[in-house]
């Protein structure tokens, strides 16, 4: 049974729905608390979709308990135990990796959600002059080329559908 294969289903239907919500509601403003959540929402199905993803790969190169992927490493950790790398794996390592990509970007506005925000940091009244201020760079930046929306969300949704649906194909194939 690929129950996973169904979860990927599931959490794309939610993602899909929550979009049609949101373009015929005239509840929601641009910018608003309710867009926000909503936007949100679907990022978390998105996310959700694909981490199943990665457990209904698993379950498809005969990784024997796949509910314990949880992340791109321990899928290629396992499968590479198994001796296998499978071409759909290695593509979605590649978009993972490659700044900008939908994937890739998706990635980094979900790890945004549970970043706090920065400490205010005081400025001095009297700066010496001829001093350079100090910044502090000890934390890695995680990039994101532009403000989470509709639009890009139902870009993603569609790439991650198109993935999907191609390597499924591709999977049935063989």
């Amino acid at each position: 049974m690929r129950t996973h294969l169904s979860l990927v289903n599931q959490k794309l239907g939610f993602a899909s729905t929550l979009l049609l919500l949101a373009a015929d509601s005239e509840l929601i403003s641009v910018g608003s608390l309710r867009c926000r959540a909503i936007q949100e929402s679907i990022l978390l199905h998105l996310y959700t979709a694909f981490h199943f993803y990665q457990r209904e790969l698993a379950e498809l190169n005969g990784i024997k308990m796949p509910e314990l992927i949880g992340s791109m490493d321990s899928l290629v950790n396992g499968l590479n135990q198994l001796g296998k790398q499978p071409s759909e794996v290695l593509e979605l390592q590649s978009i993972c990796a490659e700044k900008g990509s939908w994937l890739n970007q998706l990635l980094n506005h979900y790890k945004l959600i549970f970043i706090s925000p920065p400490k205010a940091v005081e400025k001095k009244a009297f700066v010496q002059e001829g001093m350079i201020e100090l910044v502090d760079v000890s934390q890695d930046a995680i990039e994101v080329n532009a403000e989470l929306d509709l639009k890009i969300l139902a870009e993603w949704l569609n790439e991650f559908k198109a993935l999907i649906l191609r390597h499924r194909e591709t999977g049935a194939e063989y």
